[in-house]
């Protein structure tokens, strides 16, 4: 399956609030950038993804993407679900899956994106928990139209999406996949360059 992936990027002010207490505005912006780049060149090293696409207002992080190989897209909403939809609309086609991954996968390599690859089906969607029930990584087959649920509790929301549309579900739990930066604590597995396991 060939695969077209968005990586969804706040504007980098409003990038790791939760992390105010820990780091000041333009840490917050150079760590969510240092995250970005990471995930978007692991993308980059997966032979499967055709295109990888970084989805922001940020007009900052736009003009970093083509010095990481990706490109960019603007996002015009301010709700991501809304976004994504649109964005689906507009690159779904053909043999082409999408994937979506977060942007703050520290520990993330390609053999991570490639087990999510691997384990997508016609008919399923392809789900990478996160470790508090969000939903890091979403592989959509081609020909499915999928809006999606992020948000708390997405992983829930996206299960109950998939059924309502007659889909199958596959979760992949790994922890490049599963490790997301939102807390001070997380941060502090950053620094130690110790990724938890994927049970945590």
């Amino acid at each position: 399956m060939r695969v077209r992936a968005i990586v969804p990027q706040k504007p980098l002010p409003d990038a790791k609030s939760r992390l105010a207490g820990a780091l000041s505005g333009p840490a917050r912006a150079t760590l969510s950038l240092a995250l970005l780049r990471t995930v978007c060149a692991t993308l980059r090293a997966v032979p499967d993804i055709e295109d990888t696409i970084i989805m922001t207002p940020d007009v900052a992080v736009q003009a970093q993407a083509a010095a990481w190989g990706a490109r960019a897209i603007l996002d015009p909403y301010p709700e991501l679900n809304a976004a994504l939809a649109e964005a689906f609309l507009r690159l779904a086609g053909g043999s082409h899956g999408i994937l979506v991954v977060a942007a703050d996968l520290p520990f993330l390599r390609p053999a991570d994106i490639i087990a999510l690859l691997r384990a997508g089906r016609a008919r399923s969607l392809a789900l990478a928990p996160s470790k508090d029930g969000g939903t890091n990584a979403m592989l959509v087959p081609p020909g499915i139209t999928f809006r999606p649920a992020y948000g708390p509790g997405s992983l829930a929301a996206h299960r109950r999406r998939s059924r309502a549309l007659g889909l199958g579900i596959v979760e992949v739990r790994r922890p490049g996949l599963t490790f997301d930066v939102d807390t001070e604590a997380d941060l502090v597995s950053v620094r130690a360059a110790t990724p938890p396991s994927a049970a945590g």
